[in-house]
């Protein structure tokens, strides 16, 4: 099983995990990512920072203390697009050319740290961000990556956040706590939460990203089913060219929305 849950300092974080933090300004960013990076370095892996201006002097001073030959730093224009709407398959080709790169030089795996802020400022931006998430914590699932998602709650709104920390098995605790989770465990597709039609339209998005005829285990094994509609549409998943097994749907409770 994936790590999952809250945490309150981003440190023991190993591959597959896929965290999501919310700070306020390049000053903490900075103070997140050095012991984030710091730590993959000593693992062997390849480190990659992305932020909107990397060459702040903030950033340029917590890079220095880290090899260059390791460490790769870019802008978030040059890693997802000048247009700031990212295409998720074109970004999961983008991060699994540089997992095959860095195992080819001999590194353990990679390890990402983000400022992606300014990719979810508007519906367009959020919407596509939203399915990258989904097709990139399968990606982090599957191979060895670590990856730390920070977004600058001086720039996103609050909803925006909530519904963001819904997208990651880790979140901070200084993050709006998620109603639900939505991550790839084990080679399921795992929900956990309270699951209402809002969680569902989430969880069919997930399935969207897969290839037509994929067999797919949905768990819901620690999840709370709130709405008669949610039984109904979750019945209704393979309709979406999946082919899905549900796990511990019988032990999940049905509950009226409240």
């Amino acid at each position: 099983m994936r790590n999952h849950g809250t945490r309150f300092e981003i440190i023991r974080m190993r591959p597959h995990d896929h965290i999501g933090w919310v700070f306020s300004g390049p000053d903490e960013f900075a103070s997140l990512a050095a012991p984030f990076l710091g730590e993959g370095a000593a693992l062997g892996e390849r480190l990659m920072f992305v932020a909107e201006n990397p060459e702040l002097d903030v950033y340029a001073a917590m890079t220095e203390h880290l090899d260059p030959a390791v460490l790769q730093v870019a802008s978030i224009s040059e890693v997802y697009g000048a247009s700031g709407v990212v295409d998720a398959p074109t970004q999961r080709a983008t991060f699994a050319g540089a997992m095959a790169e860095a195992l080819a030089d001999g590194y353990s795996g990679i390890r990402v740290a983000a400022d992606n802020s300014t990719l979810v400022t508007d519906p367009e931006r959020l919407a596509a961000w939203i399915r990258w998430e989904l097709v990139a914590d399968r990606f982090m699932a599957e191979n060895h990556v670590t990856g730390l998602c920070a977004f600058n709650r001086d720039k996103v709104k609050i909803d925006t956040l909530r519904h963001l920390a819904t997208l990651h098995p880790l979140t901070s605790s200084s993050d709006p706590l998620p109603q639900f989770r939505l991550y790839v465990a084990d080679g399921s597709l795992s929900i956990e939460g309270e699951v209402d039609e809002f969680a569902v339209d989430h969880l069919e998005l997930a399935l969207s990203t897969l290839p037509r005829g994929t067999a797919v285990v949905v768990d819901l094994t620690r999840a709370t089913l709130r709405g008669e509609g949610v039984n109904v549409r979750l019945a209704l998943l393979s309709e979406l060219g999946v082919n899905v097994a549900l796990r511990g749907s019988l032990v999940a409770s049905s509950c009226p929305t409240r």
